[in-house]
């Protein structure tokens, strides 16, 4: 079995970081967002800061009307980094962007501030009047990507400021990937055991499939403290579901199946701060489940309330190719 030690693994990164910066330069030189998803956002999650966590990471820290792009927070929410990113290519050595990371370092009182194009990192750790130099700055483009990945660790790494996560942490959000993994399990019997006709609680024949009332998920009103029980898909087939996380889950999986292009980290309809698909598995108490798209895991959030688990499965539905619609989607309410 071959060995592959933590610091050839960020290694690795950053020799695909190169590849990734030569494929969409035009598009990473206009785009400062597009530079942090692809560039810098893979840099720090290897070096174990889990961007979906605000606890670890915020981004956008403002404070006393200063913004970081990131600010990297230890175990004790004490905000340690700051890491001020720009679009691929942008001149560095501007001396508004310097003095910009001085007053960074004034007003979150600490010493350790990066600014990045993505290739380019430039580490100040100790700005004093009449020195405003980086004390060091590494190219990945050119630098030896194992001398970079050491400096990464020993200035960057996540495990300066938190603790080795405790196996009961571990345990318990193992625990959660197994109940979804069984829910799911359980809603694709239920879609091939379904018959036209669903027996009550008590074994008698019930009301037919075809004779209960739908309600298109457009028409929803008012669903606070309701149920759903029965699912239509946008291509007939009806699901038994018991929450309004179960509708976002079954729309989500629907979509995936039937779209292979949706864009991944693909944003809720709000677009602002949650993905409702991602590579980054959400932070801790917060309610998703896992797939498999396009040969990748990625994680579903669920962290709604009723009325937005309605929302975002209307709009998550979108993505799904006119060809496969053949109905309206929609529930019928628990009695």
């Amino acid at each position: 079995m071959e060995f592959r030690s933590p610091l050839s693994n960020l290694s690795e990164v950053l020799l695909q970081i190169q590849e990734s910066a030569n494929l969409y330069r035009e598009t990473l030189r206009k785009n400062e967002s597009a530079t942090r998803a692809v560039l810098i956002d893979p840099i720090l999650r290897a070096l174990g800061w889990d961007t979906a966590n605000t606890n670890m990471v915020e981004v956008e820290k403002t404070m006393d009307n200063v913004r970081a792009d990131y600010a990297l927070y230890d175990s004790n929410a004490i905000p340690q980094i700051i890491v001020e990113a720009k679009a691929l290519g942008t001149n560095l050595q501007q001396k508004k962007l310097i003095m910009s990371l001085v007053t960074y370092a004034f007003s979150f009182g600490l010493s350790d501030v990066f600014l990045t194009d993505g290739m380019i990192w430039q580490h100040f750790d100790n700005f004093q009047p009449g020195n405003l130099s980086p004390a060091r700055v590494l190219n990945l483009a050119e630098d030896d990507p194992v001398t970079c990945a050491a400096y990464f660790v020993q200035h960057l790494d996540a495990a300066r400021y938190w603790p080795i996560e405790q196996g009961i942490d571990v345990l318990s959000q193992r625990v959660d990937e197994l109940e979804n993994a069984v829910a799911n399990l359980q809603k694709k019997l239920a879609s091939i055991s379904f018959t036209t006709e669903k027996a009550d609680e008590k074994g008698e024949a019930a009301q037919p499939v075809k004779d209960m009332i739908f309600i298109p998920l457009k028409e929803l009103e008012d669903i606070a403290g309701k149920k759903p029980t029965l699912f239509r898909l946008p291509d007939g087939q009806v699901l038994e579901i018991n929450t309004w996380k179960d509708l976002l889950r079954e729309s989500c999986k629907f979509a995936l199946e039937h779209n292979p292009s949706i864009p991944i980290p693909f944003p809720d309809r709000v677009g602002k701060k949650v993905s409702l698909f991602s590579y980054e598995r959400p932070a801790k108490k917060v309610s998703f489940v896992t797939e498999q798209y396009n040969g990748k895991k990625i994680y579903i959030y669920l962290n709604y309330d009723s009325h937005n688990c309605v929302a975002n499965a209307l709009y998550v539905l979108e993505q799904v190719p006119k060809e496969f619609l053949s109905t309206v989607p929609a529930i019928v309410l628990r009695k």
